[in-house]
């Protein structure tokens, strides 16, 4: 039979995963909500809006995490306010949280205003993607947003890094970072499912299967 100490210690990794799995599904709502603010999006067929969503959610979720959170105080900020020291992530993320962590100090280094970091996070999720009904539609949204990050860019010209030669191609190489970031996630996922304490929500579960790259 388990020990006391085990079971004590699978209670406490127990609540940990389920409490990784209800920071992704609570974050899920909240970008649908957002995703539907976004000026055009709502436009695409029904099939569109949900592969974009769904194939979008991970790298949004780490995306909106590293720009919330401060990682100078080792201090991650989840989108129901929830305020957790990265020591208090290791046990659900592994090791996926320091890779959130770097990625939020060279998010934060860029300086991003609100506009800028909205723009980038429309272009996560308006990109194209296997399956799409309408990849013209897409593509083209895609085309206008980055136009409008140049105009924004050239607009505001106050922010002495943004008129860097550089600048705007290092802010859309945050892209495919965040495509690896959303791999590491997905193998994060893989990993609990595999041990089998707590089962995944099936929003999660869909989500893991629809956008498996490996």
């Amino acid at each position: 039979p388990e020990s006391q100490l085990q079971k004590r210690k699978n209670g406490y990794i127990t609540g940990d995963i389920q409490q990784f799995y209800d920071l992704l599904t609570g974050a899920l709502d909240v970008i649908r909500n957002w995703a539907e603010t976004i000026p055009g999006f709502t436009d695409f067929c029904t099939e569109d809006q949900e592969l974009l969503l769904e194939s979008a959610f991970v790298e949004l979720f780490i995306l909106r995490l590293a720009y919330r959170s401060n990682p100078e105080k080792d201090k991650l900020i989840f989108c129901n306010g929830l305020v957790l020291h990265r020591l208090q992530c290791v046990r659900s993320f592994g090791d996926w949280i320091d890779s959130i962590m770097d990625f939020s100090q060279s998010l934060h280094r860029m300086n991003l205003d609100v506009s800028l970091f909205a723009c980038l996070a429309a272009l996560v999720i308006i990109t194209d993607r296997h399956g799409l009904k309408e990849p013209k539609r897409v593509e083209d949204f895609q085309t206008h947003l980055i136009t409008c990050l140049r105009e924004h860019m050239s607009g505001n010209g106050s922010e002495a890094s943004w008129t860097q030669p550089n600048y705007l191609s290092r802010l859309l190489g945050k892209l495919p970072e965040l495509r690896t970031l959303c791999t590491q996630g997905l193998q994060r996922i893989f990993y609990l499912k595999l041990e089998d304490l707590v089962p995944p929500p099936p929003i999660v579960e869909k989500i893991f299967m629809d956008t498996l790259p490996f």
